[in-house]
């Protein structure tokens, strides 16, 4: 008797529309996260910089949306004034 197998391997590139999706909800966690201290067309614009940088190198992108918004949030917290004001003052 033989058992038949499969893979369950994840695909090495998600769906192209869940990953639109998922990048969508990280630019409106950020635009709610940085609301008032960067504007919401300096928050669209660090995502979409970021994103074609990690695409640009990746051969894998399952993991980019996550990677993406850890990037995003650094880069727009050094963008704050209250970040700027902390790192005058060290």
């Amino acid at each position: 008797m033989s058992i038949n197998t499969t893979s369950h391997h994840l695909p090495a590139t998600p769906s192209p529309l869940m990953q639109r999706h998922v990048l969508q909800r990280v630019e409106e966690t950020l635009l709610r996260r940085f609301e008032g201290t960067v504007t919401a067309e300096t928050v669209r614009s660090v995502v979409r910089e970021v994103v074609a940088d990690l695409k640009r190198g990746a051969r894998i992108t399952t993991f980019l949306p996550a990677l993406a918004e850890r990037e995003a949030t650094r880069r727009l917290q050094a963008a704050t004034p209250a970040h700027e004001a902390m790192a005058v003052a060290a």
